[in-house]
């Protein structure tokens, strides 16, 4: 991407009165039933469209603000048979039913079952005591088992099978065994039909273990999905703390004129605002009073009346003035990152229940585990079954199940997970929207850095310093190129735009619609094809050119006339942020296709290699000779107009402020353009990685270790019960640790725009300075 002509922000064109909102939906049993939340939510009052998501359980609605609001809409639908909420926490199908009475009634359950089942006497035990807990696993189930069928039936909708429903079934199972084993008791005076005993069946004790183990497997499932279903929303409560205390105050005046500090997310079309000499404009606003502004981008104030729209950002320079929000573009925007990163979320969540995943190892270590217990599970009833007589003995089931309880994918369907959705809300929260996880873990092991120029390293905010003639003056192109930039949405068009204006420059007729293209824009006016672009090859420099500026040259009818000198300053924060890259081992350096001699000037001030007037193919092409040496690459882009080099680095960030996240063409997108981000995000991936290998190991471990032994009947039921919950809460506990990672500090963002505004302008130098070309 050439320097000069860096690319427009991606955004939806929308009225000022539309806003999006994001809602989980219970009560979606089906694909059908989805689309019928869908038809509902289009139906509304007020509702310009909406989509539905049945594995996410999340509904995206598109609204008129001016018609409705998100409460009117959830009770709405409420009336309809929907349960909807602001999409916050896990999904629906996660949390449901898993409240704290019901977590400690099943802990106090717990508590009594397994002190009978430690206090029972060996040997030969009372009836009476296989009835108590013969109770308490029933009690157990009841209290356990709907938060289990609820999430199996949620997934088995999807097709899909989990922990919940294996605990189910399990437990299920061994209260069936308990059951036969109580009936046909030896001291129950009935004895067990023929065909079972010559099957092997016999009462014995065995309903007392079977008991304990059907109700410890129903209340440790529930103890663990608690605590997952916790963490998920100690991360998402972060998230808003974080946005609400990053939130910056305005001043809302209510109907009686009494002023009201409240977040600028908060301000709806339509609520009146109160402004203050030197204070920015926190949205775009209408004004009820004259007032004098300076725009952003502009170098001069102008004049605004009463009805007049000055957009977000602007400057009042003159005294109070009171105006009305049209929109809120930076609620719609923190909106659509929110629900990007829920998509996320859900993605996170299917991915481990689908075992997706490829070929990693991550997939293989899972499906060997898996079909690992299933083959000692099958071995233990065999082999007990011979042992015991027959293949109904209850110790060959109890066995076999013991090596199912046992059998633990904690790590590959909770722990892992839960890291990596802590880690995706931990950069929401850092202002990062991850879209693809596996970007997370693939930036953990970059060790070079490729950066373009224009809005990465530097701010985006260019300005003109100059207007260079090759030939004598000729004004009158001039207006021929204001008539090309008067409507343009390229920094570089806007700057050559305000800066002709400020100048006096009139604007000319152009005889059609200009045209961009990708390295500036061209157009007929006067019946001359005039065309405002990058330098070329062949194009002649001015003589004493100011070092480190930036070139965009206007021509007519193919012959250059003369040129604009450009400066965009550095992003602060840059220099440090390439730093702290380089201290954790990661190269840096600098590609641009904007003319050598700028780039190696900003790359000098930055300390690291750089490369200009290259292509966009040609970035691609340097990114694929270091992956050639061994390298593996981060290529750091506006995500709008890097496609080449996006797509072929191992890792594609974007820093994209004021752009949806759907529109930018990254898995990882820094939204609030603090580049000092990129190094804390590479120790997020790190430390992710960290937990991700702990993880893997534990389980290892864990599993080759118990399930032999519960095969072997060395470890009964029950204390696999017991070693899985211990596993599992060991395993999230190692995932939560993530939730301790301090986020990057965040300074003054509008003292940070002022600071770059205020960088001095380019100076010249001689050119055998050093550094010079």
């Amino acid at each position: 991407m050439n320097s000069s002509r860096s690319g427009r922000r991606g955004r939806s064109p929308r009225h000022p009165w539309e806003r999006e909102a994001t809602f989980h939906v219970d009560g979606l049993s089906c694909r059908t039933c989805a689309h019928h939340a869908e038809e509902a939510l289009v139906r509304l009052p007020g509702v310009r469209s909406a989509s539905v998501g049945f594995f996410g359980e999340l509904a995206q609605v598109l609204y008129d603000a001016r018609a409705t609001s998100e409460r009117e809409i959830v009770l709405a639908m409420a009336q309809r048979g929907f349960r909807m909420w602001p999409a916050s926490g896990v999904a629906p199908s996660a949390r449901a039913r898993l409240d704290p009475a019901r977590l400690g009634l099943t802990i106090a359950l717990l508590g009594n079952l397994l002190a009978l089942a430690v206090l029972a006497p060996e040997g030969y035990a009372p009836p009476e005591l296989a009835w108590v807990e013969l109770g308490f696993a029933l009690l157990l189930i009841v209290v356990a088992g709907p938060p289990l069928a609820h999430r199996a039936l949620a997934l088995a909708r999807r097709k899909l099978f989990g922990k919940d429903a294996l605990a189910l079934v399990g437990a299920l199972a061994a209260l069936s065994i308990g059951l036969l084993a109580l009936a046909f008791a030896p001291d129950s005076g009935r004895s067990a039909p023929e065909l079972l005993e010559r099957l092997g069946f016999r009462g014995g004790g065995h309903g007392l273990r079977a008991f304990e183990t059907a109700g410890a497997i129903a209340g440790f499932a529930v103890v663990v999905r608690y605590v997952y279903a916790a963490l998920c929303r100690r991360a998402f409560a972060e998230v808003d703390a974080r946005a609400q205390a990053a939130s910056e105050r305005a001043r809302r005046l209510d109907a009686m004129g009494m002023e009201h500090p409240v977040p600028i997310a908060s301000l709806a079309p339509g609520d009146r605002v109160r402004l203050f000499e030197g204070e920015l404009s926190p949205v775009d606003m209408v004004l009820e009073a004259h007032a004098r502004v300076v725009e952003p981008g502009a170098m001069l104030g102008r004049d605004r009346g009463p009805g007049d729209v000055i957009p977000r950002g602007a400057r009042l320079l003159s005294g109070e003035v009171i105006g009305r929000a049209l929109g809120n573009a930076g609620a719609e925007l923190s909106a659509a990152a929110d629900a990007e990163v829920h998509r996320t979320v859900a993605r996170i969540e299917r991915d481990a229940l689908q075992h997706a995943g490829g070929k990693g190892f991550t997939h293989i270590t899972s499906l060997a585990i898996s079909v690992a217990a299933l083959s000692f599970a099958a071995f233990a009833l065999v082999v007990h079954a011979m042992l015991s007589g027959g293949p109904v003995s209850p110790t060959a089931w109890l066995s076999a199940l013991a090596v199912l309880v046992g059998f633990s994918p904690a790590a590959f369907t909770l722990a892992l997970p839960a890291a990596r959705t802590i880690a995706v809300l931990r950069a929401r929260a850092a202002g990062v929207v991850v879209k693809d996880p596996a970007a997370l873990d693939a930036l953990a092991r970059v060790d070079i850095a490729c950066f373009d120029k224009t809005g990465t390293v530097t701010t985006g905010e260019i300005r003109v310093v100059s207007v260079r003639w090759l030939g004598d003056p000729d004004p009158s192109v001039l207006e021929e190129v204001a008539a090309l930039e008067a409507g343009s949405s390229h920094p570089a068009g806007r700057a050559i735009a305000s800066y002709l204006a400020a100048a006096g420059v009139r604007t000319a007729i152009a005889d059609g619609a200009a045209v961009e293209r990708t390295d500036g824009v061209a157009g007929r006016v006067r019946g001359a094809l005039v065309e405002v672009s990058a330098a070329r090859r062949s194009d002649p420099m001015p003589p004493d050119l100011t070092f480190g500026a930036s070139v965009v040259y206007f021509r007519r009818n193919g012959e250059a006339i003369g040129c604009f000198e450009l400066w965009d300053p550095a992003r602060v924060g840059a220099e440090g942020a390439l730093r702290s890259l380089w201290q954790r081992g990661v190269a840096c350096r600098v590609v641009s296709g904007d003319r050598p001699e700028a780039t190696l000037a900003l790359a000098h001030r930055l300390g690291v290699p750089g490369v200009g007037g290259l292509s966009p193919v040609e970035k691609a092409l340097q990114v694929r000779d270091l992956q050639h040496e061994g390298a593996r690459v981060l290529y750091v882009g506006d995500g709008l107009h890097d496609g080449a080099g996006l797509s072929q680095a191992d890792v594609a960030l974007a820093i994209a402020p004021g752009a949806l996240p759907s529109a930018v063409d990254a898995p990882l997108v820094i939204t609030d353009g603090r580049i000092e981000s990129l190094a804390w995000l590479v120790d997020l991936s790190r430390a992710l990685r960290a937990r991700t290998r702990q993880s893997l190991a534990l389980a290892i471990l864990y599993n080759a270790t118990v399930i032999p032994l519960c095969a072997a009947g060395l470890i009964g039921p029950l204390a696999a019960a017991a070693l899985g919950l211990l596993e599992a809460l060991i395993l999230l506990a190692g995932a939560a640790r993530m939730l301790w990672i301090p986020l990057p500090v965040r300074g003054d963002d509008r003292l940070a725009r002022t600071i770059g505004r205020a960088l001095p302008a380019p100076v010249r130098v001689r050119r055998d300075a050093p550094g010079a070309p």
